[in-house]
């Protein structure tokens, strides 16, 4: 796949198409998240496709967080092998393959593979994007950059929304086919953009391409090839792998065991960790079925609901601009705890009043999920995908970012199919789980999550190769940043058994 950057302008012109590429990936996410909310319940809809509810329902929304699942697991054998470029290019193409297939159908079957190819080519994106992002911005804006694109999210859910509800009042086949079938837009204009994007440079120094990898520093970063900067980079990479060892000689039952000098399965752990609170919060309960749910559970009819679900997603989509401006600033520790707690309360609350039951309590409830998708929306929604880029060392990165988010995929897909069942038969003890998800989810990004923010991709490694502990949450909670400029002690290699020797 031939890039065109050259075209571009170094520094600024560069990494702006490249970040807009990055949204648009993610953009699309959104759009497909919130395309059936709206249209799930239109006769017409419900019509063509054999009037689906519950269990029937529950599969038609819920195969395509299983094909970004599988998307994500083929970017784990394969995304070391494409690069990042080629691995997106390749989601793109996925994508714009199950829109054309969704927005042509006329049975079940083939909406399920058009939603179905559609995921594949998402989890590959997503698998790849937030990595791409950070390994070309630098330490002091990586953070908002990152945290954006999960922004695209929700901006992708409030532009479908609000199109799927102009179209709801249409009663022929336009008002399900546009909605669905206007984002092509987004993907073919995404498709071209990659074209004129530089491949990773931290990629090209895995693959030994140390040349090309200072030329695209130089150019992302508008400075000479011998620059400092660039100098560092390189430096601080060659060293690394010289202590954790070449990509392809690292042994995968070392890192299960955690016998290697980078602390693989904890930092896997985080990934996984952070990724599964994203869903487990609760928040696809709001954004698949909030129309429904109003209806069911608050009592609302079908229009008012309606309207204040698009609402709630434009609640989701302004409180996204925190971490995109702020990030950086609060720090990802901060973040993940502070939303989560959050999330908590509104959660809480919104299980008393339902509890309760009177019209005038029930109508209270909707305030929080309000609340809910404005916390969601300032730190769970970016942050974990910012924490997941970040937290990996490069000779996992790939194949660990795969693994992360394809924990959030699976996830996805089983709060997808059981929400509409647990809704259905739980009532306001549904969103008693919830309360406790999240508590539990605060708790553990205190104990395990260090801070990242503000630190090279190369310069995070010092937390984890100067010592041993599982409490690194704690151990470096308001440390001083330390970076790679000395060289830290590796306290445990004696036990990692240095993985070169071992292949």
């Amino acid at each position: 796949m031939k890039s065109y950057y050259e075209l571009l302008g170094p520094g600024k012109p560069t990494r702006t198409v490249l970040t807009v590429t990055c949204l648009f990936s993610f953009i699309l996410y959104g759009f497909e998240q919130g395309a059936l909310a709206n249209i799930q319940n239109h006769p017409v809809f419900q019509s063509q496709f054999g009037h689906p509810s519950g269990n029937y329902l529950g599969i038609i929304v819920s195969v395509y967080n299983l094909g970004s699942f599988f998307g994500c697991m083929i970017n784990f054998f394969i995304g070391d092998k494409l690069g990042r470029r080629k691995t997106v290019w390749a989601g793109f193409t996925l994508v714009i393959i199950g829109i054309i297939l969704q927005t042509s159908s006329y049975s079940v079957v083939q909406l399920f593979f058009g939603r179905f190819i559609s995921g594949l080519g998402t989890g590959m994106e997503t698998s790849t994007v937030p990595m791409f992002q950070a390994e070309v911005a630098s330490a002091h804006n990586r953070g908002g950059l990152v945290a954006a694109e999960p922004q695209g999210v929700a901006l992708g859910i409030s532009i479908s929304y609000w199109i799927g509800y102009g179209c709801s009042k249409r009663y022929d086949e336009t008002s399900w086919r546009l909605p669905v079938g206007i984002q092509m837009l987004f993907a073919v204009f995404a498709w071209f953009l990659l074209f004129l994007c530089p491949e990773s440079p931290r990629w090209l120094m895995k693959k030994g391409r140390v040349d090309d990898a200072r030329n695209c520093l130089a150019r992302i970063n508008d400075v000479p090839k011998d620059d400092p900067l660039v100098n560092k980079c390189i430096d601080d990479i060659l060293y690394l792998q010289e202590v954790e060892g070449e990509g392809d000689q690292i042994s995968w039952w070392d890192i299960l065991r955690g016998r290697d000098a980078m602390h693989g399965r904890y930092r896997l752990f985080l990934c996984v960790m952070a990724q599964f609170w994203n869903q487990f919060g609760g928040v696809n309960l709001v954004v698949y079925y909030v129309p429904l749910v109003l209806e069911t559970n608050v009592g609302m009819d079908t229009n008012m609901s309606t309207i204040l679900g698009g609402c709630i997603m434009v609640t989701f989509f302004i409180f996204g601009f925190i971490p995109s401006l702020w990030l950086d600033r609060i720090g990802r520790r901060f973040a993940l705890i502070g939303g989560s707690l959050g999330q908590m309360v509104s959660m809480m609350m919104i299980t008393i009043l339902l509890r309760v039951g009177s019209k005038s309590t029930s109508a209270a409830a909707v305030a929080f999920f309000f609340t809910f998708m404005a916390f969601f929306g300032a730190a769970m929604n970016c942050v974990p995908w910012v924490y997941v880029s970040e937290i990996l060392p490069l000779q996992l990165r790939s194949k660990g970012n795969a693994i992360g988010i394809s924990s959030n995929w699976i996830m996805n897909f089983v709060i997808a199919m059981i929400t509409p069942i647990v809704t259905e038969n739980l009532g306001w003890k549904t969103y008693i789980i919830f309360t406790l998800t999240n508590g539990a989810a605060a708790l553990m990004f205190y104990l395990f999550c260090p801070e990242t923010g503000n630190r090279t991709l190369e310069d995070i490694e010092s937390i984890f190769l100067s010592q041993n502990t599982l409490f690194y949450g704690i151990s470096h909670f308001d440390k001083p940043v330390a970076n790679l400029d000395e060289k830290p002690e590796i306290m445990h290699l004696e036990t990692a058994s240095k993985l070169l020797e071992s292949n």
